[in-house]
């Protein structure tokens, strides 16, 4: 009588275990892709809270705060005391360090940027409407 083995073969693994790496890249990969979405998306509904903290100031003073300021948003809210209109905590870079804000005017318009994911993307700015 002829017995039956039992278990996988090393084909069977090798094909397994293939599979389930493929599946796993790709699903890193979308997650990336994902995170990367995510962190731009922050960045623009940052720009647009400062973009009406911007119009409150200039409601309040003749003119926008006259200042040309790269780094992040603690240094923006800085400049011109918009720290009264807006909280530099709630304002983060996603990717602290890596994709800074700016900020430029010379009191009658103002244009803020966003270095957006991944390098060599361009930036993203709002001016004064």
């Amino acid at each position: 009588m002829k017995r039956k083995k039992i278990g996988f073969t090393m084909i069977e693994l090798l094909v397994s275990a293939t599979i389930i790496a493929v599946l796993s890249a790709i699903g890193l990969v979308s997650f990336r892709s994902a995170n990367m979405k995510a962190r731009n998306g922050k960045r623009m509904a940052d720009l647009q809270q400062v973009r009406a903290a911007l119009e409150i100031y200039r409601s309040d003073y003749p003119t926008y705060p006259n200042d040309t300021v790269t780094g992040d948003m603690a240094d923006i809210s800085d400049a011109g005391n918009l720290s009264d209109y807006l909280s530099s905590e709630s304002i983060l870079d996603p990717k602290t360090g890596t994709y800074d804000y700016s900020y430029d005017s010379d009191g009658t318009t103002y244009t803020l940027c966003a270095n957006m994911e991944p390098e060599g993307t361009p930036d993203e700015c709002v001016v004064n409407p």
